[in-house]
This record gives structure tokens, C-alpha cells and sequence, in this order.
């Protein structure tokens, strides 16, 4: 298993033992008329770091049970850091420019940025990252062309996530039941995608999820990796979007 998908378990432990599991990711993409733009993605465990540092100040029982709250906070900030730290790996590719790494131990707000020149060039940096993080592979994400926009329903970091926590609920005492417990932990994270086009209007589009702002140049889908009735929906990321 990943290095990254070991650090995810361990922050879903510490989540399950704050008794929350508000983690949320936002994936913020820009495209240009000409193609090009910016992508963001950011890890915001903020909520469930409240919670820690406020069990932290509690006193502990005489069983000592738990992990110390320092290796709670190493286990987050390890995570943040696998995550933060794509940014090294992207700047050499082709057409990728400005990179940025957001690490915010603070805040525990994780994640990076950076300019594509195309949608060829942001579909390689993505490659790169499903690859190294989630050993997965996926060759295309994105489609554009002028009046055409595709979100394809590869690269989905919930399902990802999904993915880590049942093959941890697996391997871990409790099978099935702690499985379980932890869906209904964190049921209530999620997983949204911005899509901003500065240049163009949006004028339909193919989820059902999808929220159009009123000057109709950006749409956001907002995703519950965890959640039962979207289960059930089969709610995805991917979508069509036809532009004016």
C-alpha cells in the first residue's frame, strides 16, 4: 500500500477518536478560452484538528489507551505533507508553470497549485499525481475544446479515499462493522469541484449535482464520498458542460 493511503488510515483514526470525520477537498480548475488556466487542489482538515487539540486538553485515564496527541497531530501533518508535497513532482513537466505548495501546519490546510498551458499539459500533471500518490492509472481527466467541457469520472479522489478505507477496514480487526463505523464517521466529508470560464457562459451541463453561478461562468459539484443517498444516486464527478 501507498505511503499516502497508510497516512489517510491514520488520520481516520484519529478522526473516528474526536468522534467527526470533517474532512473536506476542494478541487478548483480555471479554463481559458485559449485552453490554458489554473488547477488547485486543496485538503482542509481544519475541523477535525479542533477537535484534537480540544480532546488534547482533556485529561487522559489511568489506562493510558490512545495514541499520544503529538502522534495524532504527526499522523495529520504527515498526510498534509504527502499531499503538499506533489508540488516538487510537477515542476518539471511540460507546460506545467508556477507551482505552489500549500502547507499550512497551523490552519492543517494542505494542498498545491499551478498554470497548465493546455488541457494536454494539466492531464500529464494529473497523471503524474494519481500515479504517485494513489498508485492508479489514469491518462486523461479533462477534455476542452472551446465550447465543449469534459470532467471524466477517472482520477476521482473520493472513490480513492473509498478505496484506502476499505482495504484498511480489511486488514483491521472489526472487518465489516468497522467498516461501517467508519462510513457513518465520516459521512459527512466532501469532495468539491469548482469550474471556473471567465471567457464563456455556461449554457448546460450533465450532473445532476451541478450548481451554475448566476453570471453562469462557473458551476460546482459537491460530492459526499460516504453518503448513502448519493450512493444510491450514484453520484459521480464526471460531466458535460456545453459553453457560449
Amino acid at each position: 500500500m501507498k505511503q499516502f493511503r497508510n497516512l489517510f488510515l491514520a488520520v481516520l483514526a484519529v478522526g473516528s477518536m474526536a468522534l467527526t470525520g470533517c474532512l473536506h477537498i476542494v478541487e478548483e480548475v480555471t479554463f481559458k478560452d485559449k485552453g490554458n488556466g489554473q488547477y488547485a487542489l486543496t485538503l482542509d482538515m481544519s475541523e477535525v484538528k479542533g477537535m484534537m487539540d480540544m480532546l488534547n486538553t482533556m485529561p487522559t485515564d489511568s489506562t493510558g489507551t490512545g495514541a499520544p496527541a503529538g502522534q495524532q497531530d504527526n499522523s495529520m501533518a504527515q498526510m498534509g505533507q504527502e499531499i503538499s508535497g506533489v508540488a516538487s513532482t510537477l515542476k518539471g513537466i511540460e507546460g506545467i508553470t508556477n507551482v505552489v505548495e500549500l502547507n499550512d501546519t497551523a490552519a492543517f490546510k494542505f494542498g498545491y497549485s499551478f498554470d497548465f498551458a493546455d488541457v494536454a499539459a494539466l492531464n500529464r500533471a494529473l497523471k503524474v499525481v494519481n500515479k504517485d500518490k494513489y498508485d492508479s492509472k489514469v491518462d486523461e481527466v479533462f477534455k476542452f475544446s472551446g465550447k465543449n467541457f469534459e470532467r471524466l469520472g477517472t482520477g476521482d479522489m473520493g472513490e480513492e479515499i473509498k478505496k484506502a478505507l476499505a482495504e484498511g477496514g480489511g486488514e483491521e480487526e472489526g472487518g465489516e462493522e468497522a467498516l461501517d463505523m467508519m462510513k457513518m464517521m465520516f459521512a459527512d466529508m466532501s469532495y468539491k469541484q469548482i469550474y471556473h470560464f471567465p471567457d464563456r457562459e455556461i449554457k448546460k451541463n450533465t450532473n445532476d449535482l451541478a450548481e451554475v453561478s448566476s453570471d453562469k461562468h462557473s458551476m460546482t459539484i459537491t460530492l459526499k464520498p460516504f453518503d448513502e443517498e448519493q450512493a444510491k444516486k450514484k453520484a459521480t464527478v464526471a460531466t458535460e458542460i456545453k459553453l457560449k
